[in-house]
C-alpha cells in the first residue's frame, strides 16, 4: 500500500494535475491584471515565452527531470532579465540594456558548471535519473520492476560543436545527451536493449540531436518542446520486440531532433 501511495504521488504531475494547476494560476493572474490588482507592466513579464520556459522547467523538476528542468529555468531566467529591466527601468538604474548581447557567455559558464556538478554529484543520484534508468521512479510504466543500471551509461555533451557516436556495447545501459549550440548524432543500431525499460535523456538547446535505433525497437517519446520539436521519422516495422523498451525524455528549446532507423 505504501508503495502504491508513493507511486501515485510521483505521477501526480504526469496525470494532468500539474497542467491544471498552471491553468488555475494563469487564470488567477489574468483576473488580477484585469482588475488592476497587479501592475500592467508586470503582465508583459509574466506572460512571455521566457516565463513559459521557467514554468515548464519547474514542471519538469516536479517530474524529477532535473537536467532538462534546470536548463529550461536557466535559459528562461537569462532571457527574462532584459524584459524585466525594460518594464521597470527605474528599479535598475544604470543597468546595461544590452544584457543579452553582453552577458551571453554566462550561459556557457553556468552550463559548464552544471555539467560538472551533475557529474560530481552523480553518486548521490542527482542528474542521473535517466542515465541510469531509475527503476524506483519509473515503475509506473509497467507496474513491476524495470531495468536499472547504476554504473556506466552513455553521456555526451556538445557545446558549440558536433559529433557522431556509435554505441558498440552488447547492451545499451541508458544515457544522456546534451546539445547546446551544437549537434550530436547517436547511433544505437549496433547495440541491444536489456529486458525491461531503459532510459535516454536528450536536451537540445539551440542545437540538434539525431538518434538512430534498430527497426525492431519499441521506443516511447516524451519530449517537452518550446520553439522546437523532436520528430519520429522511423520506417514502420511489423517485428517489434515488446519485452524491451527505450523511453526517450528531455526537452527541445529552440532546437530539435530526429528519431530514425
Amino acid at each position: 500500500m505504501e508503495n502504491e501511495i508513493k507511486k501515485s504521488n510521483m505521477s501526480l504531475f504526469e496525470k494532468g494535475v500539474g497542467f491544471g494547476l498552471i491553468l488555475v494560476l494563469a487564470g488567477s493572474l489574468l483576473l488580477a491584471f484585469n482588475f488592476g490588482a497587479l501592475p500592467h507592466e508586470l503582465k508583459r513579464v509574466v506572460f512571455s515565452w521566457q516565463m513559459l520556459l521557467i514554468a515548464i522547467g519547474t514542471f519538469n523538476l516536479f517530474k524529477r527531470q532535473f537536467t532538462s528542468g534546470v536548463i529550461l529555468i536557466l535559459v528562461g531566467t537569462f532571457f527574462i532579465i532584459p524584459r524585466i529591466v525594460r518594464q521597470f527601468p527605474d528599479a535598475f538604474p544604470g543597468f546595461d540594456g544590452n544584457f543579452t548581447a553582453v552577458y551571453w557567455p554566462l550561459l556557457l559558464i553556468v552550463a559548464g558548471a552544471f555539467l560538472i556538478l551533475s557529474r560530481y554529484f552523480a553518486p548521490l543520484g542527482w542528474g542521473s535519473e535517466f542515465r541510469h534508468g531509475d527503476a524506483h521512479n519509473y515503475q509506473k510504466y509497467t507496474g513491476k520492476s524495470v531495468y536499472s543500471h547504476h554504473k556506466g551509461g552513455f553521456e555526451k555533451n556538445s557545446i558549440f560543436g558536433s559529433g557522431q557516436h556509435i554505441v558498440l556495447d552488447p547492451e545499451f545501459k541508458g544515457g544522456e545527451v546534451n546539445a547546446i549550440f551544437g549537434g550530436v548524432t547517436l547511433d544505437l543500431r549496433k547495440t541491444n536493449l536489456p529486458e525491461g525499460i531503459s532510459f535516454l535523456e536528450i536536451n537540445a538547446v539551440f542545437g540538434g540531436v539525431t538518434l538512430y535505433v534498430p527497426a525492431n525497437w519499441l521506443v516511447e517519446m516524451s519530449m517537452d518542446s518550446v520553439f522546437g520539436g523532436f520528430e519520429d521519422k522511423r520506417m514502420y516495422s511489423e517485428e517489434i520486440d515488446t519485452t524491451r523498451k527505450l523511453v526517450v525524455k528531455g526537452s527541445c528549446i529552440f532546437g530539435g531532433g530526429e528519431l530514425r532507423n
